[in-house]
């Protein structure tokens, strides 16, 4: 009988030959351009340029891209640098309104794609199958539950499963056999970064990593993908034993079936939420809210007397979230700190300062308007949230929460507004606010206008639309890229 390890290789192999179909095609164009998009505009803050640094410390060779960089390198230092960079905003996809993990294995598959000249569309379906791949093993496991009616994380985290999904990348631009894709999944279990205390909630500051190492994470997947190459074997069944690999990942449990349940019927790539914001997405429907409100009464800060923001259980279980820093250090983590400071967050967007790493440059987070605005901000938890929450993560099926919506109070001119949404911009599960091409089109303007010219933009977003047209990766994407900066 095959192992959950042999199952998903045999999906990733045949999906890697017979093709994807269309729906999935285009959505996993548009969060390759997403994540590619938030990795760029991460060059311009000091904590973008410390990956780009490390990068060129990492390995030699002349391999592949790393963003912001005239260089190229050795791959795994080129996915390290990218997948690190790809997250430094807190910008990138969003499953489930639980994890990150597009940015590993498309880091690895970006590399291996320009290192072996693959065509555009193999890097479709390597980023539509490294996701799939990622999300299957996130569905199977789970990070949240309840002390009986208090939310809590586990007390030890990680996103190391997603090293099998950038094997998963890495393999599907290579070539690989179903037997070669096994064997890497097989070694990544073991390369994969374990799980570390899950202190994040519960500190007001973040180091250098945040809540996981994303560059490490893919790095391990492309180790392991290159041992496999090279004739390692890797063990077949590390994702069926107990205790085993989800253990040491600090996960409490969780539907081990759906991570093979209904494989290539089902694709979860289709039901990520990107984001509009460089913000934690359980903020981001309080800001359409609010954005929202602001445009239809025409609310200018000055006018602004108070505002709370109600979160959801798990933000508020966060320490940043529930106590904002008032004053943010304009260092290398402030994109780290700002991301899950709602108060700041607000003042900055109804300030007109457009989504992107200028939302915390130095002369913003110094801002005695901004820094005014945002003293009028408070946080509360949000009753209707912490109902369904509650019900949906004791429910025992395994089932992933989808709401955060946005529900807010705001002070202004004497009145009160009450606002309330269903879902944030950028969330797939509605018409309304699912992301298309135009949503991908205006964050790329926003995000990177400082980093790319506006023809190199144009053309980055053409290309990856019409990416099945690509020949070759190197030569007509990665250049993209390389002058970013």
């Amino acid at each position: 009988m095959s192992t959950t390890i042999e199952k998903l290789a045999d999906f990733v192999a045949e999906y890697a030959e017979r093709g994807l179909p269309d729906e999935v095609s285009d959505y996993a164009k548009l969060i390759l351009l997403d994540t590619v998009l938030v990795g760029l505009a991460a060059v311009a803050t000091e904590r973008g340029r410390m990956a780009v640094r490390l990068a060129g410390r990492m390995a030699g060779g002349d391999e592949a891209s790393v963003f912001g960089s005239p260089e190229r390198t050795a791959v795994g230092a080129a996915a390290y640098a990218n997948a690190d960079l790809m997250n430094v905003l807190d910008a990138d996809e969003t499953f489930f309104n639980g994890a990150h993990f597009a940015a590993m294995g498309i880091a690895a598959a970006l590399a291996q794609a320009e290192h072996r000249h693959a065509s555009g569309a193999a890097l479709v379906r390597a980023t539509a199958l490294s996701f799939e791949v990622s999300a299957r093993l996130n569905l199977g496991t789970s990070l949240m539950e309840y002390d009986g009616d208090s939310f809590r994380f586990s007390q030890l985290s990680s996103h190391g499963y997603a090293a099998l999904g950038a094997v998963a990348g890495y393999g599907v631009v290579s070539g690989f056999t179903a037997k070669r894709y096994a064997n890497g999944f097989g070694l990544a279990t073991w390369l994969a970064p374990t799980a570390k205390n899950n202190y994040m909630s519960r500190r007001h500051r973040f180091n250098s990593f945040k809540y996981s190492p994303n560059g490490q994470i893919a790095f391990a997947g492309v180790t392991a993908a290159m041992m496999a190459e090279s004739g390692y074997e890797g063990d077949m069944d590390s994702l069926d034993t107990k205790p085993g690999f989800f253990d040491a990942q600090g996960y409490l449990g969780g539907a081990r079936e759906a991570i093979t349940e209904r494989l290539g019927e089902k694709w979860w790539v289709t039901e990520t939420s990107l984001k509009p914001y460089p913000a934690c997405r359980f903020s981001n429907a309080a800001l359409d809210a609010l954005l929202d409100l602001q445009r239809r009464e025409g609310l200018r800060p000055e006018e602004i007397e108070r505002i709370e923001i109600r979160l959801s259980p798990a933000a508020y279980s966060i320490r940043q979230f529930r106590e904002p820093l008032r004053e943010m250090p304009a260092d290398h983590l402030a994109p780290y700190h700002g991301a899950f400071n709602a108060p700041l967050q607000a003042a900055v967007a109804l300030c007109g300062i457009p989504p992107g790493p200028q939302w915390y440059e130095p002369r913003v987070l110094a801002d005695p308007d901004i820094r005014a605005l945002a003293a009028k901000v408070t946080t509360a938890p949000d009753p209707e949230l912490e109902a369904e929450w509650q019900e949906t993560i004791k429910s025992g099926t395994g089932e992933k929460v989808r709401r955060t919506r946005g529900s807010l109070t705001v002070v202004a001119r004497g009145r009160t507004f009450v606002v309330e949404s269903d879902y944030a911009m950028g969330d797939p599960w509605s018409e309304r606010t699912r992301a298309d091409w135009d949503f991908v089109a205006a964050k790329l303007e926003s995000f990177c206008g400082e980093v790319l010219a506006a023809d190199q933009r144009a053309t980055l977003l053409r290309t990856v639309r019409d990416l099945e047209s690509v020949s070759d990766v190197a030569t007509e994407l990665a250049p993209l890229w390389r002058v970013a900066g």
